[in-house]
């Protein structure tokens, strides 16, 4: 069974499990079960390339690929279906990947035209298994450059910077980054899965065994380690850097070794928290309730009372989202006096998506990342902190 590009791209760099998906391929059943479940789209791209450029083509006229009917593609890949294994893996990786993630990779390998021609569901999301395979035509690294941003999507960050700017040198941060440079700094327990170039940002992801495990194999017990991944987002010129580890210490230790080779000068990133004004979450607060903010719409608030008995008796108030909580609010406002700097938290529609914010009372602000991909998260920072002066930070880190 050909296996392209190798079995090592599939089981480490996109830790697909190659020989479990080979024994269930090889049962004819799973083959014409996995045949059927494909669109059309999906099936015309695997027989255009199958058969176009290759001794296949003589099955056909130039131009005939697409006058076959779904149902006649299906039939005559069927009876070509071992050597379709790379699609079946990558049926498989698609499973969890998110559309978001796909669609943005696809943006930069595909015309507008073609992208188009992939939409579905009212012209809202695209095909994603149908880009996957055409990202795989063009250059299976691109699959790679999936795993690792759909990995950005999914996870909350912690902020640093530098805390001395030290002087900049001719050479850019982008071109320092290379895989020979890291893997310099890198030590023999950190394993560097590559880099990701998006908005001027640099991601780069480093793999390592964390807690010691086992996992059973057929009838056999195999030892190891479980991976954990590190992603170190920097910016363009190597002085913030946004963390994703379970070991943050660790990886802020692996950054500030990066940025002092390129800086050549010894260079320690600090935690961002910048501390808000109470006065400025209060005006936050405020002008959501209303509804003077356009982009945010409170619906739900969290909070305690100086009129309640118990000091740890809090209060939930909820409306349907988009709903007005103002009304409801001067309705209680006898019975609960202003509870504006009394809100623990609050639950908002933002871009169509529930967030909830945290409000400590030191002044942080803490936002549910996970509901929101990585544009919506920078969107919503970006607008928190030009509307509001406000700094958020990921919950997960709460």
């Amino acid at each position: 069974m050909e296996i392209y590009p190798s079995h090592k791209f599939w089981e480490s760099d996109l830790e697909v499990p190659v020989n479990l998906l080979l024994d269930r391929f090889q049962d004819s059943n799973i083959r014409q079960s996995w045949l059927d479940s494909l669109s059309g789209k999906q099936l015309s791209i695997i027989f255009q390339h199958c058969f176009k450029n290759h001794l296949n083509g003589q099955l056909f006229q130039d131009g005939d690929y697409d006058d076959r009917s779904t149902q006649q593609k299906r039939k005559i890949l069927a009876s070509y279906s071992d050597s379709l294994f790379n699609y079946y893996l990558i049926s498989y990786f698609d499973r969890t990947k998110l559309e978001a993630t796909v669609s943005e990779v696809a943006r930069f390998a595909l015309t507008q035209e073609l992208m188009r021609s992939y939409l579905i569901k009212n012209n809202t999301k695209y095909d994603k298994r149908s880009l996957l395979f055409l990202l795989f035509h063009i250059n299976c690294e691109l699959l790679k450059s999936v795993y690792h941003f759909d990995k950005v999507q999914k996870r909350g960050f912690v902020s640093f910077a530098l805390q001395k700017s030290p002087r900049q040198i001719n050479t850019s941060f982008k071109e320092f980054m290379s895989q020979e440079a890291v893997e310099q700094i890198l030590k023999f327990e950190n394993q560097l899965q590559g880099f990701f170039h998006h908005q001027d940002r640099i991601y780069m992801f480093v793999r390592r065994g964390s807690d010691m495990d086992l996992l059973l194999n057929s009838n056999k017990v195999v030892h190891g380690h479980k991976p954990e991944w590190m992603i170190l987002d920097f910016s363009i010129d190597g002085t913030k850097v946004n963390l994703c580890a379970k070991n943050t210490n660790k990886a802020v230790e692996i950054a500030n070794s990066i940025v002092s080779g390129y800086f050549n000068c010894e260079c320690t990133f600090v935690n961002i928290q910048d501390k808000n004004f109470l006065l400025q979450v209060h005006k936050f607060l405020q002008a959501c309730i209303e509804g003077s903010d356009p982009n945010i719409c409170i619906f739900e608030l969290n909070f305690k009372s100086d009129y309640f008995k118990n000091s740890n008796t809090y209060l939930t108030l909820s409306v349907k989202p988009y709903d007005p909580i103002a009304p409801e609010l001067h309705i209680l406002k006898p019975s609960i006096g202003n509870i504006l700097q009394s809100i623990q938290s609050a639950k908002v529609m933002f871009q169509n998506k529930k967030v909830t914010f945290s409000f400590k009372s030191s002044g942080e602000i803490y936002y549910s990342e996970h509901p929101l991909n990585k544009k919506e998260r920078e969107d919503l920072k970006k607008h928190m902190e030009q509307s509001y002066g406000l700094k958020i930070l990921s919950r997960a880190n709460c």
